[in-house]
C-alpha cells in the first residue's frame, strides 16, 4: 500500500521521522484485542523485525497506514484513546527513562519538550504558564512533510491521552484537567473523551492544548533519581545531536557507490535496500536535495578519475574496471565529457 501513495502537497519537503516504539504500540494494542498482524503488516509494508530495533525511525506514510488500518480491524473509532490509556513509559525507550528519574513533575514536561524529537519529529510539545494554570500544547510540526497535518486525529488524541496515564505513573496522583483543546473536528461521539478527560472537551481550535493547575508542576516524581537522570540524559543529548547531524540522503549514497565500484555500478534498487528505502523514497529523498542516483553515480566516478587518472600504475583498463564501466570506451566517452580530454592525453599532460 505505501509503495503506491503520493502526496503531491508535501512532496517537496523532508519527511519527518518517526520511532518505532510508536508502531510498536499500536500493534501491541491491537494484537491483544485478538487480532492476527499478519494482515496488516503486508498492507502497510512494515517488517516486524523493524520492531525489535529501539533506534529505527520510521517514515510518517507508513504510520498513517498502520493507524488506518488498526482502526479497521479493531473498528474502534476513539483507537488513538485507548491506546493512550495503556501506555507505559518504558515504552518510548530513553525518553521515557529520563522523565521517570526527573525530580518533579515540571521537570518531566521540560525533558519531553527537549527530547520529544527522540521518539517523533511531527510534533513539539511545549509548556507555560497562563494565571493559575498550565497550557501544554502539541504542536504540529509544518515545512516537513508530516501525516499528522493531514490525519491528527488518532495520534494527537492518543498523546493526551498518554499524558495522563504517564502523569499517574510518575506521581501516582490523577491529573485533574480544566479543559482540553484539539484542533481536529469532533468526531460524532465524544462520549468516551468526556470519560477519559472528565473536562470540557473543545475541538476546532486554534492549537491542541491541555489545560490544569499550575501547581501540578511541583509534584514530585515518586522514581526520581539525580544519578541516574544524569546518566540517561546524557546518552540522550548525545542521540538527539547524531539524529540533528544525520548526512543527507545524497552523501550516504555517494559512499555506498564508492564502496560498490567494481566491474559494475550498483543498481539503485541496490543502493535502496541498503539504505531500507523503496526505489521510490530514495528518488523523493535525492529530488528534494537537488539532485538524482544518476547525477550522483557520473559526479561520483569522475571524482573518483581524477583521483586515480595521475597514478600511472594504474591501467586506464583498470581505472574503466574500477568505476564500474563494462567496456573502456565508455569510460573513455564519460572522461572525454567530464575533462574534454581523452584519459591518456590527460594523464600526460
Amino acid at each position: 500500500m505505501e509503495n503506491a501513495i503520493s502526496d503531491p502537497i508535501h512532496d517537496d519537503y523532508q519527511e519527518a521521522k518517526f520511532s518505532v516504539a510508536i508502531a510498536r504500540d499500536i500493534l501491541q494494542y491491537v494484537a491483544a484485542q485478538g487480532i492476527d498482524l499478519q494482515d496488516i503488516y503486508r498492507s502497510t509494508k512494515i517488517e516486524s523485525a523493524w520492531l525489535e530495533d529501539p533506534d529505527r525511525q520510521i517514515s510518517g506514510e507508513l504510520l498513517k497506514h498502520l493507524w488506518r488500518e488498526a482502526v479497521i480491524k479493531t473498528g474502534d473509532r476513539d483507537l488513538g484513546l485507548h491506546i493512550g490509556e495503556t501506555f507505559d513509559l518504558p515504552a518510548i525507550g530513553l525518553l521515557g527513562y529520563v522523565l521517570l528519574n526527573c525530580k518533579n513533575y515540571g521537570q518531566s514536561l521540560e525533558k519531553l519538550s527537549q527530547y520529544t524529537r527522540l521518539f517523533s519529529q511531527g510534533v513539539a510539545i511545549h509548556h507555560h504558564i497562563l494565571d493559575s494554570f498550565v497550557c501544554c500544547d502539541c504542536k504540529i510540526v509544518g515545512g516537513v512533510k508530516n501525516y499528522l497535518l493531514d490525519e491528527p486525529r488518532h495520534p494527537i488524541e492518543s498523546t493526551f491521552s498518554a499524558l495522563l496515564k504517564a502523569t499517574q505513573k510518575l506521581t501516582g496522583k490523577s491529573l485533574l484537567i480544566h479543559e482540553v483543546w484539539f484542533q481536529h473536528i469532533a468526531p460524532s461521539d465524544c462520549s468516551e473523551h468526556e470519560r477519559i478527560f472528565q473536562t470540557q472537551v473543545k475541538f476546532s481550535q486554534s492549537v491542541n492544548r491541555m489545560i490544569f493547575a499550575a501547581d501540578v508542576l511541583n509534584w514530585e516524581v515518586r522514581s526520581a533519581n539525580a544519578n541516574l537522570l544524569s546518566m540517561f540524559e546524557s546518552h540522550a543529548s548525545d542521540m538527539l545531536t547524531n539524529l540533528t547531524q544525520t548526512p543527507k540522503c545524497s552523501h550516504q549514497v555517494i559512499k555506498i557507490i564508492a564502496q560498490n565500484l567494481h566491474g559494475e555500478a550498483p543498481p539503485i534498487e541496490a543502493i535502496a535496500r541498503t539504505l531500507m528505502l523503496s526505489v521510490r523514497q530514495l528518488q523523493r529523498e535525492l529530488q528534494i536535495e537537488n539532485t538524482s542516483y544518476q547525477q550522483i553515480l557520473d559526479d561520483t566516478r569522475k571524482e573518483i578519475a581524477l583521483k586515480h587518472i595521475q597514478n600511472k600504475q594504474t591501467s586506464i583498463h583498470d581505472l574503466a574496471f574500477l568505476l564500474g564501466f563494462s567496456e573502456p570506451s565508455a569510460f573513455y566517452r564519460a572522461f572525454k565529457r567530464w575533462t574534454g580530454q581523452t584519459p591518456r592525453n590527460y594523464r600526460s599532460a
